[in-house]
Parts: C-alpha cells; structure tokens; sequence
C-alpha cells in the first residue's frame, strides 16, 4: 500500500496548474491532503472521497482524503468543537488499523496561539490513545522532532515548533511509534516545507514539518518512506509511505501472510511453480470426494479481478463452468482461505452464476493455506467421512497445499490436469 500525505496550501491552485493529476500519476492506495480551503473537492475515478472542510472560516484549514480501500468507518474531528469547526482531523477505520490525516496548528504568530497549539495537540493525543487498534498518523505538524529536521536550527530554537515543550512531545510519542521516514533516511538535508522567500526552495533551507508516525507493532510492514521534493504546487513536499498491506481491504501485513486472513486474496506475489500441461486430460471418478479449492481453480478470472474492492470482486467473479459440470455429481467440499464473513454473499453468487452449490464448505477463521486447509481435514472432514485418502481427490491451485495433501495420502492436481 501507497499512502501519500500533502499539505497543498489550497486544494484549488494545485487542481488549477495540474499538480493533482501529477501527485495522482503516483498512484497513491490513499491520498491525505491538508489546508485543503474549500468546501467542495473534485471526485477522482476509482478514488472514494471525504472532504472535511472548516465550518467557518472556509478558505482556511480543512482537510480531505482519497482512496482506493473503503474504509470500515470514517469520523470527522475528534470530538473539541473549536478544532473540529476548523476541519483538522479524519480518522479512517481499516481492518487492522487506524489512518489519522492531522493538520496541526501553527502556534507562530502570538502566545495565545501557542497555547492553543499546545492544547490541540493534548485533546488530539487523547484521542490517538485511546485507539483500540494499531494506528498510522499522517500530516503537517508544524514542528520538527530534532534539529536534523531543519537547515538552520538556530533559528527555530525558543520559537514555535521548536521549544522544549514539542520536543517532549515528539520523545513521548516516539516510544509507541516509528517515525517512518527517518526509519529509512537517518541522514540530514531532508526537508518537506520551505518559507516562501526567494532562492530558499533552490538552496534547500527548509524544514521537516511533515510526518508519518507509525505504531510500532507494524514497523516490520514498512517497505518505504521519502519525499517527493520535486514535486510543485504548494510550500510542502508530499511525503509517501509505504508498507506491506492487503490492496484490497487495507489490512495490514504485519505477519508477511502470503494471503490476507480478512479478505482471503493473495497478498504477496510469489514465483509460481512450473506445472506440466497436459494435452491428456485426467476424468474425475464419480465415487471421489472432491476437495475443492475456491480462489485461482473454482473462480476463473481470479487474477483479473484480485484487487477490486471486495463486492465488485464477487459480482464480477466468473466461475469453471466446464469444472463445475465435471464434479456436479460428486460429493464436493469447498475448502478455501476466503473468509467466513464473505461466505454466504460467495455461496448466493455461484449458485445464481452456475446453479451449483457445493455439499459442504470450510471458510477462513484468520490461518494461512495450507495449514488452514489441514486444520479443516483434520478437525472437520477426516473425522466425518474417513481416513482413508484413496476417496479424496483434491482440486488445488497452490502447490504448498497440494503437498499438504499429499502427506495425508490424498491425491491432489491443478485444475488444469482436467479442464
């Protein structure tokens, strides 16, 4: 998963020179933007969008998210009505996780406002802590963690967003998160907002203001984290994370699963082994038990279709239909690393699609093929229908598994040996 985080000093200047369609180009899974300063955002294909703009001062503050993952839940401020009237904070629920997209308050201009700064960041820690998930926090935060985050600390020391006060703000965080860009960059000369003045850009004197904390139960899924310095339309860089994580219903990796336990798609690419082909196709004995597998052998387009949202994905699933008339007569077991959850919508579709419904079938309770899949032979199908591996025949796409079934003295080939 790609997240990137932008603070665009005003969502319609970056529409306008087509900055938007340049940070788009990267791809982003998910897109935080902050000081968005508009009440109104342009919808983006393929892209859900959540516009949180200032309820008062509408050219102001504001912030917006895009993405490709539906979240669980969306929650607009985080319950102190004088920062929520400024937009500054979207909590997005994801399986595993939390994604908070912040824009901090600056603090700079007088005393009264430092303390206001002070205070949103107590009242928003708060409510960070009280997260009963790991949580991802993105933003402008108006403040660096250490003097390496400016080009000149001298001359932010004693001033807002960089006092003693902030700094043991950042040190307390910074032993429940990680902060990701400096997990991959410990070196200095990395800045992500530069003042407006002539030649600072160019020079590179600027500061580190922008950051993704990260719980540190997921600093193993982290694959990258930079800055996109070239890129124009605002006084700040986007930054990009990221980490290892379902496309499709965003949990994160934090186990590197072959296979999502939420979703049950493939997560991580692996060499498929080389298979025979054969021109001689086998004929399946009718007084088999056939084993089946779901995803890559039943599904026929499964990776057509693997990263689409998870309902689009079974609407547009198509099923073997020259495999489903082959074992129509046979006792079949559905036995796949799809969840339970997904069960009865799956079971609804092949049966409307093709007609055919299998006698039984074992779901996904949070296990990785094969051990999932031998978990059910050996709690649910061995003791129910017999040890005796010669009435098995599995039908199995991944080569891990069908080892599996080997071992238990059950014949085991892809799809491919019969269709």
């Amino acid at each position: 998963m790609k997240i990137i985080s932008w603070n665009v000093n005003g969502f319609k200047s970056i529409i306008e020179k087509g900055f938007l369609e340049e940070i788009i180009a990267q791809d982003p899974d998910i897109l935080c933007l902050q000081e968005v300063k508009s009440t109104e955002i342009p919808e983006i294909e393929n892209y859900i969008s959540y516009n949180y703009p200032a309820s008062q001062l509408v050219n102001f503050y504001g912030t917006a998210v895009y993405t490709k993952v539906e979240p669980l839940s969306v929650r607009k401020g985080f319950g102190d009505k004088e920062f929520d009237a400024e937009g500054r904070v979207i909590r997005m629920e994801f399986e595993n996780f939390y994604l908070y997209n912040v824009y901090c308050p600056s603090g700079a201009s007088s005393p009264e406002r430092l303390d206001r700064k002070y205070r949103f960041y107590d009242e928003f820690t708060k409510y960070v802590y009280k997260s009963n998930k790991p949580s991802i926090i993105c933003g402008d935060f108006n403040r660096i963690s250490a003097e390496i985050d400016a080009k000149n600390p001298k001359n932010i020391k004693g001033k807002s967003g960089f006092l003693p006060e902030e700094q043991e703000w950042f040190k307390e965080i910074l032993t429940k998160y990680v902060d990701a860009f400096r997990k991959f960059h410990p070196e200095g000369d990395n800045f992500s907002w530069w003042p407006n003045r002539k030649g600072f850009r160019e020079e590179n004197k600027g500061y580190r203001f922008d950051y993704f904390l990260v719980s540190n139960t997921f600093d193993n899924t982290l694959t990258d984290s930079y800055i996109l310095k070239d890129q124009m339309g605002s006084d700040h860089a986007p930054i990009v994370l990221e980490l290892n994580s379902c496309p499709v219903c965003g949990t994160v990796n934090n186990n590197d699963n072959e296979f999502c336990y939420q979703c049950g798609i493939k997560i991580i690419e692996t060499e498929e082994e080389e298979e025979d082909v054969r021109e001689d196709k086998l004929e399946i004995p009718k007084d088999k038990i056939i084993l089946l597998d779901l995803n890559y052998t039943l599904i026929a387009n499964s990776k057509e279709i693997r990263t689409m949202p998870l309902d689009k994905k079974i609407k547009s699933q198509k099923y073997e239909a020259d495999l489903i008339n082959l074992i129509k007569d046979n006792y079949v077991i559905l036995i796949t690393a799809s969840p339970y959850r997904r069960s009865h919508k799956i079971l609804r579709d092949l049966k409307e699609k093709t007609g055919f419904e299998p006698d039984e079938s074992f779901w996904n309770f949070g296990r990785q093929p094969p051990a999932l899949k031998k978990y059910w032979m050996e709690n649910e199908v061995i003791p129910q229908h017999g040890d005796d591996g010669d009435k098995y025949l599995a039908i199995e796409s991944n080569p891990a598994t069908r080892r599996m079934y080997k071992k238990l003295g059950i014949e085991a080939k892809p799809k491919g040996d019969f269709i």
